[in-house]
This record gives C-alpha cells, sequence and structure tokens, in this order.
C-alpha cells in the first residue's frame, strides 16, 4: 500500500514568512525568460504524444553521453524524477530495503518510504567531510537491500562523491539485484562543455536531474532519469497511467535551455563562483562556525556551537534581520544550518554579516 507522509521541509519553505535576505533557496538566482532566446514557435500547447518530447530526449541524451532509450523526461523537476527512479526500481518487488544518506533532503528518504521499504541510514559523518564511508555501506547491502539512493553533490552539503567510489558502491548493490540512485542536481552545477554524469558509474546506475539549481529555471519544472533501458521503459509505463503526456511549452522552452546552456552556465556561474570564494574567506574569519566548504553547488551546511540553538537562530535571524536560513533540523542535523549562495554576492554579504550578528545576539 502507498503511504505519503507530511514532509516537514517542503511545508516550511512553501509557508515560512517572507525575508529581504534569502538564503535559504537552494537553487541559482531565477534565470529570466529572456535568455532562452524564445521565438512565437516555442509557445505551442500541443505536441506529438509519445514517450516525451523526442528531441528534448535527444538532447538530453547527446548531453550526458547515453541514448535516447535511456533518458525519461518529466514536467515535475527533479523532485518528480526521483520518485519515478524509485517507483520503477521498485515496480516488481514488495517491501524490502531502502539505504538512505543521512543527513539528507527529506523528500529523499520519504519516497522510498512511500512506496512501501524499509529505511536504512547510511552516515554522512561531518568530520569526514560527509564522504561515503565504504565499509559502513557494505555493511547495510543485504539480499534484502532493493536501491540505496543518494545526492551528489551530497544536499544540504555540496560534498561531491568521485566516480570511483559510485562505481564501488554500484557493484556492491549489483551482487544483490539492488540498484543506485543517485541525485545529481547540484552536480550539474559543476558541469561545463563535458559531463561527468554519474549514470556511467554502473549498468545499475540511475541518476536524475533538472535544470533548477545550476541555472535558476525552476519554473521550467524540466526533469529527468537517465538509466537501465529496462529501467526506463519501466517509468514511461507508469507515466502512461498518472499522466501520459508532459507539458509542452515547459518541454519547449526546456530544449530552447539546453541549445543555450553554454550561455546560461556563464550567467550562473558569474554569481557563484565569486560568491564561494567569498564563503571561503568568511569561514575563515568566522571561528564559530565550523563549515565543509565544497568545490561548488550553491549550499553550505556549517555548524554552530552547542549552546546555539539552531531554531532560535534562525527566528532571530528572521525577525531582527529579515534574513532567512533553513534550520538543520529538516536534515536530521540539528546543530546546523543550510546557506544557500546563489543569490546576488550584495545578498550574500548581508546575510552572512546579518549571521554573525545573530550569533553575537545569541552568545
Amino acid at each position: 500500500m502507498i503511504h505519503f507522509p507530511e514532509v516537514a521541509y517542503m511545508r516550511w519553505a512553501k509557508w515560512h514568512p517572507p525575508a529581504r535576505i534569502n538564503l535559504a533557496r537552494s537553487g541559482a538566482e531565477p534565470c529570466p525568460a529572456s535568455a532562452l532566446g524564445l521565438t512565437r514557435a516555442d509557445l505551442v500547447v500541443t505536441l506529438p504524444v509519445t514517450d516525451g518530447y523526442a528531441p528534448l530526449r535527444d538532447a538530453i541524451a547527446r548531453r550526458y553521453r547515453v541514448d535516447r532509450d535511456q533518458v525519461f523526461t518529466v514536467s515535475g523537476g527533479t523532485s518528480f524524477a526521483n520518485w519515478f527512479a524509485c517507483a520503477a526500481v521498485l515496480n516488481d518487488v514488495a517491501g524490502g530495503e531502502a539505504i538512505v544518506e543521512m543527513p539528507t533532503y527529506e523528500p529523499l528518504r520519504r519516497i522510498p518510504q512511500s512506496l512501501g521499504c524499509r529505511i536504512v541510514r547510511l552516515e554522512r559523518r561531518f568530520d569526514e567531510s560527509y564522504a561515503i564511508d565504504l565499509e559502513r555501506f557494505e555493511s547495510l547491502v543485504t539480499r534484502r537491500t532493493r536501491l540505496a539512493l543518494v545526492s551528489n553533490l551530497h544536499n544540504p552539503s555540496g560534498a561531491r562523491i568521485e566516480m570511483t567510489t559510485l562505481r564501488r558502491m554500484a557493484r556492491m548493490l549489483r551482487r544483490v539485484g539492488a540498484f543506485l540512485v543517485v541525485d545529481e542536481v547540484y552536480l550539474e552545477c559543476l558541469f561545463g562543455g563535458r559531463t561527468e554524469s554519474c549514470v556511467h558509474a554502473g549498468s545499475n546506475v540511475l541518476v536524475t536531474n533538472s535544470l533548477t539549481k545550476a541555472y535558476g529555471l525552476d519554473g521550467l519544472r524540466a526533469g529527468w532519469v537517465l538509466g537501465p533501458r529496462n529501467i526506463i521503459r519501466r517509468a514511461w509505463m507508469i507515466q502512461d497511467l498518472l499522466a501520459n503526456n508532459g507539458v509542452a511549452p515547459g518541454e519547449r522552452m526546456s530544449l530552447r535551455a539546453f541549445r543555450r546552456l553554454p550561455a546560461l552556465r556563464r550567467r550562473a556561474h558569474a554569481t557563484l563562483d565569486p560568491n564561494l570564494e567569498r564563503l571561503r574567506r568568511y569561514f575563515a574569519e568566522e571561528s564559530r562556525l565550523d563549515a565543509f566548504v565544497p568545490e561548488g553547488g550553491n549550499v553550505v551546511f556549517p555548524r554552530v556551537p552547542r549552546h546555539v540553538n539552531t531554531d532560535a537562530l534562525a527566528r532571530r535571524l528572521l525577525k531582527r534581520y529579515s534574513t532567512l536560513v533553513v534550520p538543520g533540523r529538516f536534515f536530521e542535523a540539528p546543530r546546523h544550518i543550510r546557506i544557500s549562495f546563489g543569490v546576488p554576492t550584495r545578498v550574500l554579504d548581508r546575510g552572512l554579516a546579518n549571521i554573525s550578528r545573530a550569533l553575537d545576539d545569541l552568545s
């Protein structure tokens, strides 16, 4: 029986009070429609009803160096792509276990749980820079394991899992007939002209992605799954039941975005790259916060002093400084806060200064 638990983080993210300085957003600065170079031909209300919009699937296949029949597209961003990936893997299997990283983005543990899996946690530790401990992972893999679900770059810390580690994880899972599902929506921030998609880590690997975090195109809701042909075919059969076809104008606009990715990337990184350097300087000077600073992406997950309650810190920031951060309890790490740096540099500078002021207030 399918069960849909409440996702506390999403309730908070949708209904938190407004703030002048929003460091809780998780994507690059919103991209204007003008950057896509749209024409009248893109303003369509219908497209041929097949398994996705073929030109868009082809564009995705070329970018990630897979075949078209390894591409599933969905109008729902990475969130819906994650659901389809898990549902397609678990379609013929009752019960079983899903290994899910901790800390993690809450929907990643709620999705397999809603599909009937018992959740087993893979701890990613702050003092290990959130790296995957392969011995720890192998100890969790059993004949009951159906899939393992991780994010790369890690949400909330931004830590990267190297391809050699992913390949070893995939091999461990393949021995018991299980799959590795990787949410690589933040890894897209590191891709240039050539990608290193996690889908190439093994024949039992599925990845999910979208145009949201790296390019500021959240509203397009363009999501996709890459993976084994038989699993992708199963995802299309599930799509037949749920929605049949996608959103035509969104698919056309998404295709435009793929044709302009180099320009969209330059636009996003004109903000992300200098902001990452600002973060490094800030954490070097702000001794009260311990932080693993990632190599890229747009989120960071610093740890606060033991005597500071992060919910109280977040309330103080919002009430006195109109600054929003995400309390770590939403990621099962209550001593942390998640900060987004995909904002205009002046906004980031003010937000970081306000965090230090709020720490002063609480001490």
